[in-house]
């Protein structure tokens, strides 16, 4: 009955009441010899099983809008051939996994014939085309295996259960049912014409107006359908009225894209035109505020005239694991020479290694104490060196060992380490008592022109207790401080500034980000032109 409808309609074309009463009668024979009707809505607006007779008004409704929604979307090549395979596709998988042999086979046999059509349709010698007759047919198809998709309920596929329920039918039906609604809003409310009256105003003549080729704009579609398919197979765990929202909400997204490119075509042109100078002036603002300033990078801006306080350092307690040379001399040089090591000993070309100096010196043990020649065992952890020269000067003299001895106290293995943005980071060793903080510096190279000069940190370590100080090297405030000089393992950390943390990304800077604007709308316009 359809076939015969078909070719007639292909050929002389048909009213539409004459093709809804055939289409009507061919659903409603269908539905009254194999009673295959949808008696159930899933908790649809909250209505799950239905009475036979709103089943069976349900199903003729279903026939007929499937039949119709096919029909009207065959106006490309390719179109109606690539719904129709992502719809079997699908529904292949969902019958074999439920073991419906024979709906299995009807829906294979389909999908073969379907594929061979597309290879004449997107012909460009022997081309054929669908018509009527085709794709009322194929609709006629599509709708009978939706109704049978839904008397399966569940369907275990790669180990996984999933429900069927009326979204994934949509899902598969996206294209047809929106274009469908969307024909019938314009010809009906906007032109105030028949809805059967055939025109250009469908999604895929839209897509056809940007240019693109007809198996491009297929091949779209039958994309957005899979993507569709599988995300409401996916979220069939949820609540149905959700499941619907999210479908009809990506699915209109997704085929209102091309009318909204092509409304806002114009817009964009001439608001990108209006934004150049913008644009520029933005980039150019960004460049320079990405640059270092002349206050980022000099030191001592607010320099004072007057003298600056002076806060040396006058000693520090000596520590476990320090190492400490120690010079006794006297009046009588032989009697105290009894009483030093050499620290150079074992040095024999002209280069001295510190290294082997510290080698040579006393180590303070866990317990505090160093072992001096004569003398012994000393406790020396709870004195500073001045102290501990003190002590052992008067020891010398009060146990009659020397007269009028001097004795000199040093830290060999007094270090700083200076990290970040400076030319030489690393641990260096000094002996001074008072190294300033500006020296330290300069035994690391100074600071590179990405080194944040307004907050350099000094960490430092003091009774127990570790203290993180900021210091702003473009003021002299911090010089009457006692951060003025450097102690022994304090960490000197040079942060990078805002112009390095910048070029770090991805687009490091202004020229950088001005290069992919350029490429961005040199291929813009290529597209456009």
């Amino acid at each position: 009955m359809l076939f015969f409808l078909g070719l007639k309609d292909d050929i002389l074309v048909l009213p539409a009441k004459t093709k809804f009463l055939v289409q009507f009668l061919v659903a409603l024979s269908v539905i009254l010899s194999s009673n295959l009707t949808i008696n159930n809505l899933y908790g649809f607006l909250g209505i799950y099983q239905i009475n036979e007779f709103l089943s069976v008004v349900l199903t003729v409704f279903v026939f007929i809008l499937v039949i119709n929604a096919y029909n009207l979307i065959d106006g490309i090549d390719g179109l109606a051939g690539i719904i129709a395979i992502c719809f079997l596709i699908f529904t292949a998988v969902i019958f074999y996994c439920s073991k419906n042999t024979a709906m299995c086979i009807i829906t294979l046999t389909l999908l073969g014939s379907i594929v061979a059509f597309l290879k004449y349709n997107l012909s460009k010698k022997d081309k054929i085309f669908m018509g009527d007759t085709g794709s009322m047919i194929v609709g006629f198809l599509l709708a009978f295996l939706t109704i049978n998709l839904l008397t399966i309920k569940q369907v275990i596929i790669l180990n996984a259960t999933y429900e069927i329920n009326p979204i994934l039918m949509i899902s598969l039906l996206f294209y047809p049912l929106i274009d469908t609604a969307r024909i019938f809003f314009i010809r009906i409310f906007i032109y105030k014409k028949s809805p059967f009256k055939a025109d250009k105003n469908h999604i895929h003549h839209r897509l056809l107006e940007l240019n693109f080729k007809h198996w491009q704009v297929s091949v779209f579609v039958g994309i957005v359908t899979l993507i569709l398919s599988t995300l409401s197979i996916l979220i069939d765990d949820l609540n149905i009225h959700f499941q619907l929202l999210i479908i009809v909400i990506l699915g209109t997204t997704f085929f209102s894209i091309p009318q909204l490119i092509q409304k806002k075509r114009q817009l964009m042109l001439s608001s990108l035109r209006k934004g150049m100078f913008f644009l520029i002036a933005t980039l150019a603002f960004i460049s320079a505020t990405s640059c270092s300033s002349k206050k980022d990078l000099l030191y001592f801006q607010n320099g004072k005239k007057n003298a600056i306080e002076d806060n040396r350092i006058l000693d520090q307690k000596i520590e476990t694991n320090d190492i400490l040379s120690i010079k006794i001399v006297s009046l009588d040089i032989e009697s105290s020479r009894i009483y030093n090591i050499d620290l150079l000993n074992g040095i024999t070309s002209g280069t001295v290694n510190p290294e082997i100096i510290k080698i040579n010196g006393y180590l303070v043990n866990d317990e505090g104490f160093i072992t001096l020649p004569v003398l012994g065992q000393l406790k020396v952890n709870d004195k500073t060196t001045r102290e501990l020269e003190l002590f052992l000067s008067k020891k010398l003299m009060n146990d009659g060992h020397l007269k009028e001895p001097t004795v000199t106290v040093r830290l060999l293995n007094s270090k700083l380490t200076v990290l970040g943005e400076v030319r030489q980071p690393g641990t260096f060793t000094f002996y001074e008592k008072n190294l300033t903080l500006l020296q330290a510096i300069g035994m690391a190279g100074d600071l590179t022109i990405n080194g944040e000069r307004k907050d350099v940190l000094l960490i430092r370590y003091e009774n127990n207790t570790k203290t993180i100080n900021h210091i702003d090297l473009t003021t002299t405030d911090w010089m009457s401080s006692n951060l003025f000089y450097v102690k022994q393992n304090d960490v000197i950390i040079v942060n990078p500034n805002n112009a390095k943390i910048k070029s770090a990304g991805i687009i490091g800077n202004a020229g950088t980000l001005i290069s992919v604007f350029s490429l961005l709308l040199t291929g813009f316009l290529l597209i456009k032109n």
